[in-house]
């Protein structure tokens, strides 16, 4: 059995790495990690809301 995170915990991780402009690439890069339930797993509004806050955070350059 492998020792992974879930695809939501995943999804929590790509997101706050600012490394995925938008929920469509981050289902893309989950997908690319093997995550073939990643448009199922993710498809509630509240969630892709929370994941796309998340992202937008994760991309804005902080002020000191």
């Amino acid at each position: 059995m492998e020792n992974r995170p879930s695809v939501v915990e995943r999804a929590f991780q790509i997101a706050k790495s600012g490394k995925v402009a938008n929920i469509a690439a981050l289902r893309k890069q989950l997908a690319e990690e093997g995550y073939s339930n990643a448009v199922q797993a993710l498809a509630g509004r509240s969630l892709a809301n929370q994941l796309t806050r998340m992202i937008t955070d994760a991309r804005t350059p902080r002020t000191p």
